[in-house]
């Protein structure tokens, strides 16, 4: 069995899965998925978008503001799970992110951005961090840089030094070979005490073998998967995080 400490899945089913249904799930298959996943003992959940360009809506998991997630979620038990909410970078105001208070339903806010825009993006992460939550930086479409780009990147990483930093395979277009020298490269320069994470995208039919590929991959880093129920998600969809939780039992002692 090997060592499982450093191994992490996070479920985005209520995030990725809502491209496929406008982030409607209806509010009891909401709290279903929530509740089924905390006791399943997937570390993180990711519960949806926050966007200001959307309304309040109880029934889906695409959110105005960080309050809106206690009204959606009130009463429900996180249990050991860190709960997460993504932002597309320019798409939700600082105003709308509330300064963290105990008893706050989101713990962690991921941000999605393009190489172009990764200082401006990271600034804003370091603004979030400043109101109290974990962050994640999500390297959106991460076959776009080059080694000398990921270097850069990792060099202003390291001064905001989030709580994670995460690849994304956006199209799916990555074997194993590239994904691992991404990742290596990555892990030489950041901060070993930044979590990274992989998220997958199932166009060449890879997100599961990538993700597991990913998980054995030779670190000494906290490192986390993505995947979501069925697979379900944008495009071509995610690993399932069904068949990456049996690897986890069957590998890990999960």
């Amino acid at each position: 069995m090997k060592e499982a400490k450093n191994r992490v899945l996070l479920d985005c089913t209520l995030r990725d899965g809502g491209y496929v249904n406008d982030w409607e799930f209806g509010h009891d298959k909401i709290t279903e998925i929530f509740q089924r996943q905390v006791s399943s003992g997937v570390e993180m959940i990711q519960v949806g978008f926050l966007d200001d360009r959307r309304k309040f809506d109880m029934n889906r998991t695409i959110m105005p503001d960080t309050q809106s997630a206690n009204k959606i979620f009130a009463g429900l038990d996180k249990g050991n799970a860190i709960v997460e909410a993504m932002i597309d970078y320019g798409t939700c105001s600082l105003d709308n992110i509330q300064t963290r208070k105990d008893g706050d339903f989101i713990d962690c806010i991921k941000v999605i951005f393009k190489e172009h825009l990764m200082e401006e993006a990271l600034q804003y992460c370091k603004a979030i961090q400043d109101k109290g939550y974990k962050v994640f930086a999500n390297m959106v479409n991460v076959t776009t840089y080059s080694d000398a780009s990921l270097k850069k990147y990792a060099k202003l990483v390291n001064k905001v030094h989030p709580f994670g930093n995460s690849m994304v395979d956006t199209y799916g277009l990555m074997h194993k070979d590239q994904m691992l020298h991404i990742f290596q490269v990555l892990d030489k320069y950041i901060d070993q005490d930044i979590m990274m994470g992989f998220h997958s995208h199932n166009n060449f039919q890879l997100a599961y073998a990538n993700s597991v590929e990913y998980l054995n991959a030779d670190t000494k880093r906290t490192i986390v998967a993505d995947g979501t129920l069925y697979g379900m998600g944008k495009s071509a969809g995610n690993a399932p995080i069904e068949l990456l939780a049996m690897y986890m039992n069957e590998h890990y002692g999960k």
